[in-house]
């Protein structure tokens, strides 16, 4: 397991303002997206993002490339890009990509696949034609396209071929780190097979460490080198992905795990929570998890846990845990 980082998070937040169409003059409201997200991403590796809809996933990835707007520190090889000005970004991005989660909205349809890829090249200095054809055409063997389908308009494709011209414009920068945001979410279970092997493939052909965002725990665990789950804005447990599914510490992940379908005669029976995840316009104090673990005391409703290390790579906030 690698365990050079290239990617460090202190402290992030993120905050959504609210603002109500009929009284403009109110005080203003704000949905807390993130809050004090700490996390660690090592040079080499694919580190699963999973959680519930609406839990913060998205916007982290955002947040990390920052795309978005937010508080905190965020180091790639140990410099802060929060400092980063204009050109010093501009040559960030060529190092950091993100593949969207919706291959119909994320690709202009008025280009053909050649313009789409030309385009970054061309942003980023790119102007000599053999150079911009010699690079289209390592991308498009990379990922699976052909030479006719330069000439295509996205709306021609499958959604299974968009998302490989997707992956195809986010790569042809040569970046090292990719943001993966549920790129296979949109798409039919035989295709996302296709897919999830492509990015393997690449990440080893490549070299690339991939953020990989995704609610579906089984992709997760076929793909990913660790995980880590997230609750209402927060990173609940952190760990190698084997060691996660064998031996889960927080109730959150053991109720996410029980819930994955399994041909096997599971022995693991079903924890099911109670109530709905609770608004970010007004998350839970102290551990947010508290208004649904079957496990919660009176602690867990007046102090927030801190985070406890189980093993080299397993980390967990849990007041259970911290007892332990």
């Amino acid at each position: 397991m690698k365990t050079q980082e290239l990617v460090k998070i202190k402290n992030l937040k993120v905050n959504y303002p609210l603002q109500s169409d009929f009284n403009r003059m109110s005080k203003k409201e704000y949905i807390q997206a993130l809050c004090d997200v700490n996390l660690d991403i090592y040079k080499g590796e694919i580190l699963g993002l999973v959680g519930e809809s609406g839990c913060g996933k998205s916007t982290l990835g955002k947040a990390i490339l920052k795309l978005i707007p937010a508080e905190g520190m965020i180091f790639y090889e140990n410099e802060n890009i929060q400092d980063f000005k204009p050109e010093e970004m501009k040559n960030f991005r060529k190092k950091a990509q993100m593949i969207f989660q919706n291959p119909y909205a994320s690709l202009d349809p008025r280009m053909t696949v050649y313009k789409i890829l030309r385009e970054p090249l061309v942003v980023h200095g790119i102007r000599d034609k053999s150079v911009i054809n010699k690079k289209i055409h390592r991308i498009i063997d990379l990922t699976g396209l052909t030479e006719e389908d330069l000439k295509r308009y996205p709306h021609e494709f499958s959604g299974g071929q968009r998302q490989r011209i997707a992956i195809a414009r986010a790569l042809i920068l040569e970046p090292e780190f990719l943001v993966a945001d549920e790129p296979v979410s949109a798409l039919d279970v035989s295709i996302q097979a296709q897919i999830i092997t492509l990015l393997k493939e690449l990440k080893e052909k490549l070299d690339l460490t991939i953020l990989f965002i995704s609610h579906d725990l089984g992709v997760v665990k076929y793909l990913c080198d660790r995980i880590a789950v997230m609750y209402l804005g927060n990173i609940a447990e952190t760990a190698i992905s084997d060691e996660l599914f064998s031996n889960p510490a927080h109730p959150y992940t053991k109720a996410l795990i029980s819930a994955v379908p399994s041909i096997h005669n599971n022995k693991t029976k079903r924890i099911n929570l109670s109530g709905d995840l609770p608004s970010p316009k007004n998350p839970p104090t102290a551990c947010k998890f508290h208004t649904r673990c079957p496990y919660s005391t009176d602690i867990c409703s007046i102090e927030e846990p801190r985070a406890v290390q189980i093993t080299k790579s397993h980390y967990v906030k849990c007041h259970l845990c911290s007892e332990r």
